[in-house]
């Protein structure tokens, strides 16, 4: 359950359907869904060695904020980003 929150903290940031697809390569055995390590190592490895995940970049991040500054007053409000999020 947790491998995504595990991998986005070593600086991967892939979404849900690519956390899915690192499972998929991991051969998971244990019931409950418990990971051995030795299986984790090498798949994620292999992540971090071709840079694979990489955060979006931040002027990407900062032209999206951009477009939600309405006023242009240089951030945004609690209560517009729970608009946005929540009827937009």
């Amino acid at each position: 359950r947790e491998i995504g929150c595990i991998v986005r903290s070593l600086g991967c940031f892939p979404n849900e359907a690519e956390v899915q697809e690192l499972l998929s390569k991991i051969e998971v055995e244990e019931p409950g869904g418990f990971i051995h390590l030795e299986k984790f190592l090498p798949v994620m490895t292999e992540v971090l060695l071709d840079r694979r995940f990489l955060p979006i970049p931040e002027d990407v991040i900062l032209h999206a904020f951009e477009a939600l500054d309405e006023n242009k007053c240089g951030y945004i409000t609690k209560e517009d980003l729970v608009k946005h999020m929540t009827e937009e």
